[in-house]
C-alpha cells in the first residue's frame, strides 16, 4: 500500500521530483500513473533519518509527558517543535496524545509570572524556546481548551519577555536579552530564541510591541561588521554558529536587502558547516533556517553537502551523536536530535520561522 503523504509536504515532494519524472516521460519510457507516484513518494534520505529522530524522541517520553530529566520544559519544547516541523501538528491522529501530553507538561512548568526558564533551571534560553513552541502550537490541535491554555500561557510569556528587553541597558545591550529576565546585559545567541518566539507570536495574531523587535533588529545589526563578521556580545567578533541566525532576524525585521546581509552569507558559505566539536547542531539549525529565508538560491546549493554532513551523524536508534558537540554534550541527545530535525525539516516550509 502506498503511504498517505500530507498535502503540502506531498506537493514540495512533488516539486522536487519534477524534472526526474518529466525527463522520463520526454524519454518514451511508458511510466503508469502508480510508477510516477512511487516515485514522487520515494523516501529521501533526509526523510528518513527525521523518521527514526522522531521516533527516537517519542520513545525518550516520561510518565509527566517530559522527555528528560533536566531542562524539562526547554527540551520538551524542542522535541514537540521537531514534530511540528516534520509536519505533525496536535491534531495528528498518529502523534497528535504524545505531542499533547508534551504540550501540557511545558504549560505546567511555567511560573505564576509567566517565566518558563526558573523550575527547570534552562534560565531565559528555555523561556525562548517554550515561548517559540506554543506560539507554533496555538491553533494547531483543533482543541478549544487546549487553545485557551496555550494562550494564556503566551500572554504571560510575552510579557516577560517584552519586560526582559525594557530593562535599562547600556547601549551596547540595549534591544537584547541574556540569562535572567533581569539582566542589564545581552547576548545574540540567547536573543535570537526571544525574537523568534515573538515573531512566532505574531504571526499567530497575539500582540507584540512593535518597538521590541525593531530594538532587537537594530541590537543584531550592531553585532555585525561591515565584512561580515558575527559577534556573540561585541562587534568585530566572529562566531560561525551565529551566522545563521544573524540573516534570520535581519529577515524577520526585513533587512535582508541589507549589504551586509550579503557579507554574512558569503562568509557562511565560503566556511561550511563541519563536524568541529562547538555548536555543530545549533549552527546546522541556524545555517538552515536563516541562508533558506534570506537566499534561497544560495541556500540550494548549500543544501547537498550540509545535509551529508549531518547525516553522518545519526546514530542507529535514531538519535544524533552529542557527544562530539560542546554545546549539545552538556544539553543530551534530546537537544541535538531535535536540533537536527527542525534542521532537515527546513525544506518542508512548515514553520513560520522557515516561511519565505
Amino acid at each position: 500500500m502506498i503511504p498517505s503523504v500530507p498535502p503540502r509536504r506531498f506537493l514540495f515532494r512533488a516539486l522536487r521530483l519534477l524534472p526526474l519524472v518529466f525527463l522520463t516521460w520526454t524519454a518514451g519510457a511508458q511510466t503508469s500513473d502508480r510508477d510516477i507516484l512511487r516515485t514522487l513518494q520515494a523516501e529521501q534520505p533526509r526523510d528518513l533519518a527525521v523518521r527514526r529522530a522522531l521516533a527516537y524522541l517519542r520513545g525518550q517520553q516520561k510518565a509527566d509527558g517530559t522527555v528528560a530529566g533536566h531542562f524539562p520544559a526547554a527540551l520538551t519544547s524542542m522535541a514537540v517543535m521537531a514534530h511540528f516541523a516534520a509536519g505533525h501538528p496536535p491534531a495528528d491522529q498518529e502523534h497528535g496524545p504524545w505531542l499533547k501530553r508534551g504540550i501540557h507538561a511545558v504549560l505546567a512548568q511555567q511560573n505564576g509570572d509567566g517565566y518558563f526558564g526558573e523550575r527547570d533551571g534552562s534560565r531565559m534560553y528555555g523561556h525562548g524556546i517554550c515561548t517559540l513552541m506554543l506560539a507554533e502550537a496555538l491553533g494547531m490541535a483543533h482543541d478549544e481548551e487546549l487553545d485557551e491554555s496555550i494562550r494564556r500561557a503566551l500572554k504571560l510569556a510575552v510579557r516577560v519577555t517584552v519586560n526582559a528587553a525594557l530593562v535599562p541597558k547600556s547601549a551596547r545591550d540595549a534591544g537584547g536579552w541574556r540569562y535572567t529576565p533581569d539582566t542589564t546585559e545581552s547576548d545574540l545567541s540567547l536573543s535570537g530564541w526571544q525574537i523568534m518566539g515573538l515573531h512566532a507570536t505574531q504571526q499567530v495574531g497575539l500582540p507584540v510591541p512593535g518597538a521590541v523587535l525593531t530594538n532587537a533588529v537594530a541590537y543584531t545589526l550592531r553585532l555585525i561588521n561591515p565584512d561580515g563578521k558575527v559577534g556573540y556580545q561585541a562587534p568585530g567578533e566572529d562566531r560561525p554558529a551565529l551566522r545563521g541566525l544573524a540573516l534570520l532576524v535581519l529577515v524577520i525585521g526585513h533587512e535582508e536587502k541589507n549589504p551586509v546581509a550579503k557579507r554574512v552569507a558569503e562568509r557562511l558559505l565560503a566556511d561550511p558547516l563541519a563536524w568541529t566539536g562547538d555548536r555543530f547542531y545549533y549552527r546546522a539549525y541556524y545555517d538552515a533556517v536563516g541562508l533558506s529565508r534570506a537566499f534561497p538560491a544560495e541556500w540550494e546549493k548549500y543544501l547537498p553537502a550540509y545535509e551529508t554532513t549531518l547525516l553522518a551523524h545519526q546514530l542507529p536508534d535514531g538519535s544524533f551523536d552529542a557527544t562530539g558537540d560542546s554545546e549539545a554534550k552538556g544539553a543530551g541527545p534530546i537537544y541535538s536530535t531535535s536540533m537536527a530535525v527542525m534542521a532537515l525539516a527546513v525544506q518542508r516550509h512548515v514553520l513560520p520561522a522557515y516561511q519565505r
